[in-house]
């Protein structure tokens, strides 16, 4: 496989704009407008096309093998493999157009939008409807209270607009399920995000150290496990060996006498086995979280000391998530964990005759 430079630079685009918080179609109209040209040589974007190389492990260097099969050489009908025959995954098998750290954390992304569809605003468990992208506190912002997503609204009061950010329970059910959550105005509350976000900057070395610090723990030894990968496969060889003396004696003696012998080599040997698939699959998540708290800590390094003007696309890649407190207070949680409460300064309301 070789890299096609100018179509590199169109996937390098989507997953800049997806993760920056721009949906599917506000992605498709930036590549049609921008004249970014698809595999077909055409200006034409579907959705469905963007969501296909967002998913597609072949742009991270990997390669997926027998996702689809033959049914018979009949038919010779290609069929899905939904889990009827075993994948093949090969990593770093080519060059990769998107590091592996970014890609990882577009899977995050996709798998947080999901998450969040509803048919709308009340079926939604949480309180959220489909995925908007309009603002970077949609589907960020929840209620300490009842847990429900925050939803900005425009109120009009003796002909003032003004945009508040509020509990959808409270929007949906009046106080039925929450009765003391905030209105927050949307200015303070950029603002004191701002600020969270400037006090994190604030302390670069504390963070790094936080950082090593979360990753040493994400990356320590499997819990209760003494043995190595190494030495699993070295005992499962051994059980091998093992087995094969004793099935040659059997063929010169009576078998049932060696049954039991049989019996127990197999059954270590699965429980070694399953083992070895345990701490892989651990290290396999341990390796997802260490990528994603270095694409965290890349994000925090790159933004400059101070950021004095609100950005949607670069708040949304650096917040996890903020929790409204009580008494006009949020917590912000920061995609590395770090977690930092701030004061929301909410403006004194003229009061009217």
């Amino acid at each position: 496989m070789v890299v096609n430079a100018e179509q590199a630079e169109t996937v390098r685009k989507i997953y800049e704009l997806y993760l920056s918080g721009q949906t599917l179609r506000n992605i498709k109209e930036t590549l049609e407008t921008g004249g970014f040209k698809n595999t077909a040589g055409t200006t034409e974007w579907t959705t469905s096309n963007l969501r296909t190389i967002l998913s597609d492990e072949k742009y991270c260097g990997d390669v997926l093998l027998q996702k689809t099969f033959i049914r018979d050489c009949i038919s010779k009908q290609v069929i899905r493999n939904t889990g009827q025959l075993p994948m093949y995954l090969i990593q770093n098998h080519h060059e990769a157009i998107i590091p592996r750290e970014r890609f990882d954390a577009v899977q995050m992304e996709l798998a947080r939008r999901r998450a969040q569809t509803g048919g709308t605003k009340k079926s939604a468990p949480t309180g959220m409807s489909r995925y908007s992208g309009k603002y970077a506190l949609s589907g960020l912002l929840f209620c300490g209270e009842c847990g429900t997503a925050y939803r900005r609204v425009v109120w009009t009061q003796h002909g003032e607009k003004r945009a508040v950010w509020r509990c959808s329970s409270r929007l949906d059910y009046g106080k039925k399920y929450c009765k003391e959550s905030s209105t927050l105005d949307e200015a303070p509350l950029q603002q004191a995000v701002l600020a969270a976000i400037n006090a994190s900057m604030s302390g670069r070395k504390v963070l790094a150290d936080q950082l090593v610090d979360a990753m040493e723990q994400e990356l320590a030894p499997v819990s209760g496990e003494s043995m190595s990968l190494g030495d699993i496969d070295r005992a499962v060889t051994e059980l091998g060996k093992q087995f094969d003396t004793l099935l040659a004696e059997a063929a010169n003696g009576d078998a049932d006498e060696y049954a039991e012998r049989f019996r127990a080599i197999s059954a270590t040997m699965e429980e070694l086995k399953r083992r070895k698939a345990a701490i892989l699959s651990i290290r396999q998540e341990q390796e997802q979280i260490g990528r994603r708290i270095h694409a965290a800590a890349s994000a925090m390094t790159a933004a400059t000391v101070g950021i004095t003007e609100w950005d949607d696309g670069v708040i949304y890649q650096m917040l996890e998530k903020v929790t409204v407190l009580a008494d006009n207070r949020i917590k912000v949680t920061f995609r590395n964990g770090v977690e930092i409460e701030q004061t929301v300064d909410q403006p004194k309301r003229r009061k009217f005759a």
